[in-house]
């Protein structure tokens, strides 16, 4: 327990370190006021990362950079598989749950804590729940993995590889959003190398915005799968980017944003980036059926429907998480557009399952 305190306060400490390391970097380039003031915008950019938000000025961002929250969910990661290998619990479960347990309730104290003496109580309860999140969710899978025990033994023999196959499939949607974004900035190549040229930001200013972008760089594969859904996403009120239609207006003087589409009605070519939530139903239906080769007809249906049904539901929550304000006004609302997502990502990635499990079923039949 000593050690997954400590595991968890390291943790705390290093990724502020890292927040106020690129703060300084920032204030090295455009040298806008005292490095105290400068650590004080780290501090808030590692609220940021924990879910808090961050006021700069009069300015409130609640755009959780999840770049900065995967370092620190990979810090739990490794302490809690450090921790529970040190542990004298009688058994494997109760070592796994007291590590996760004492580092949860550290990290949780540790950001309500700062947000309290940030001033800002209303964000509170988002603080506390992401924080636990960013906590929990590593620090279990690393403990569970230092000491062999897997939880998915506990469900039932048609239920079991559902977690693997939901996770397949997301992996599938993040690889195509990845695919979509890294395309659309190659293709904007001269648009981005003008922007960066026109910030003129110098050595330490190109740093601390590449930094700055690779933080938001999972929101933005995120974003960019649910345009591969067809839903789209917003970047203010009032906007839409979607495969058949865009509209924007002024965007931010931000390198990345030069590989948004143009306004108007979508290419045709931008229609074949539909093919990765097909696909990645797919994915789900193959990955619960491949280890039931018994499985009959109807079951093949149904459990490839609802692996690809669960797959869209657990992306319209990670696509939930990844919105947010980066201001006021025109910077507020951005991030998918979630009830459109909703609808397209479930009944897409369902009934892509659902007819990969109707030929795996047919093929198995006939072989039979």
């Amino acid at each position: 327990m000593p050690a997954a305190a400590v595991g968890a306060a390291v943790t705390v400490l290093a990724g502020w370190v890292l927040a106020a390391g690129f703060a300084v970097v920032g204030w090295l380039a455009a040298d806008p006021g005292t490095l105290w003031q400068a650590l004080g915008v780290g501090t808030q950019l590692w609220l940021l990362g924990n879910g808090a938000g961050a006021v700069l000025g009069a300015t409130k961002i609640t755009l959780i950079p999840w770049g900065l929250a995967a370092v620190f969910a990979l810090m739990h990661f490794q302490f809690a598989g450090w921790a529970v290998r040190r542990s004298r619990a009688v058994t494997s479960e109760s070592a796994v749950l007291g590590v996760v347990g004492v580092m949860v309730g550290v990290y949780v104290l540790a950001a309500t804590g700062m947000t309290v003496l940030a001033g800002d109580l209303a964000s509170l309860p988002r603080a506390a729940a992401v924080s636990a999140v960013i906590a929990g969710l590593p620090a279990a899978v690393g403990a569970c993995r230092a000491v062999g025990f897997d939880p998915i033994a506990w469900l039932p023999g048609w239920a079991a590889p559902l977690p693997r196959a939901v996770l397949g499939s997301l992996l599938c949607l993040l690889v195509g959003g990845s695919g979509l974004l890294v395309t659309s900035l190659v293709l904007a190549y001269g648009q981005v190398g003008a922007l960066i040229d026109a910030l003129a930001p110098g050595v330490a200013g190109n740093l601390a915005l590449l930094v700055l972008q690779l933080a938001f760089a999972p929101n933005l594969i995120v974003w960019a799968a649910a345009f591969a859904l067809g839903a789209g996403f917003s970047f203010g009120p009032g906007t839409v980017v979607s495969p058949t239609d865009t509209d924007l207006g002024l965007l931010p003087v931000i390198p990345v944003l030069a590989g948004m589409p143009d306004d108007g009605p979508g290419q045709p070519i931008q229609l074949a980036w539909l093919a990765v939530g097909l696909v990645a139903g797919g994915i789900a239906a193959w990955l619960t059926l491949r280890p039931r080769p018994g499985a009959r007809l109807d079951e093949s249906c149904l459990l490839g429907g609802l692996a690809g049904v669960l797959a869209g539901m657990a992306f319209v929550v990670i696509a939930w998480a990844c919105g947010g304000d980066l201001g006021r006004a025109r910077l507020a609302g951005l991030g998918p557009r979630l009830p459109e997502l909703g609808v397209l990502a479930i009944s897409t990635l369902g009934l892509a399952g659902l007819l990969v499990g109707l030929g795996y079923g047919v093929v198995r039949l006939i072989r039979r």
